[in-house]
């Protein structure tokens, strides 16, 4: 073999190396970079995943004591919380002294029917301070619901799950706010007109403390959760209030941005404008 034959060989083995080498580098580049994709995808997308509760249901039902006047109607989940817990019905008030659940809410109609507007309320018996705290393993009820108080925590929680009927429904938040608890007529539980859905919404937003990245209208559906609390004085009549829209056909269960608006600025002053020293004493 002569010289010239040798040195063309070498260089076609180093051409064939070199090629070798950059197609393993670009595979690993491609790797890295759909990973990262994945990464940053399912931060960005932080899903909530459905946890079916009609089995759950159907074995409380069983337990509960008809005698005593209530029954386990229905199943409530929020996401990031501790709540998830049965909505019951009542024969009378007296009934909820009864209740030998150490969580349950109640919805406002005291019906085993989904309506459009489902209004849901709890107690909020443990978190009255005015920095509450989140996730107590001792939270009950609704004292749990206190968290979407706090920008960080609502950035990151945004679903609610309602199981009623051998159905699991779920919500995206979009709106959080404090009402007088006197002005409840416009959170009752039943079937709304579309005036009356528009005028709630209305309302909403005038209130809001965040503003939400998803769009809402006249022809969605609602759920409305509400507790009381104490951060503003114990003399003062407002409660929490949380409003979530069923999810749209075909639309994902994924986050979507949330930030403070001015309505905000009461609450930062009362929590001391510091979600994480709430969270360091959780």
């Amino acid at each position: 073999m002569t010289k010239l034959r040798k040195k063309k060989l070498k260089l076609k083995q180093s051409q064939r190396i070199k090629t070798l080498v950059l197609v393993t580098g670009l595979l690993i580049c491609c790797c890295i970079v759909s990973a990262l994709l994945v990464i940053i995808n399912n931060t960005d997308t932080k899903k909530f995943e459905v946890e079916s509760r009609i089995k759950t249901i159907e074995k409380e039902k069983k337990k509960d004591k008809k005698e005593l006047g209530y029954e386990t109607i229905a199943w409530l989940r929020v996401q990031g919380t501790n709540i998830d817990t049965p909505i019951i019905s009542y024969d009378n008030v007296t009934a909820l002294d009864k209740v030998e659940k150490a969580d349950y809410a109640w919805n406002s109609n005291n019906k085993e029917k989904l309506f459009n507007q489902v209004a849901i309320s709890g107690h909020n018996i443990l978190n009255l301070s005015k920095q509450p705290l989140i996730g107590k393993e001792y939270f009950s009820r609704f004292d749990d619901l206190m968290a979407f108080v706090y920008e960080d925590f609502v950035a990151e929680n945004k679903h609610i799950q309602y199981t009623i009927n051998g159905e699991d429904y779920v919500y995206k938040i979009f709106g959080v706010f404090f009402d007088r608890s006197f002005n409840l007529d416009l959170r009752h539980e039943e079937n709304y007109t579309k005036e009356e859905t528009k005028k709630y919404l209305n309302q909403i937003k005038e209130l809001n403390v965040y503003d939400f990245d998803i769009e809402v209208d006249e022809n969605d559906k609602l759920i409305t959760l509400t507790t009381c609390t104490r951060m503003f004085g114990q003399y003062d009549k407002r409660q929490l209030v949380v409003v979530g829209r069923q999810l749209r056909e075909n639309e994902k269960l994924n986050n979507y941005e949330s930030k403070a608006n001015k309505n905000y600025e009461e609450i930062r002053k009362i929590v001391e404008g510091d979600e994480k020293n709430a969270k360091s004493k959780a």
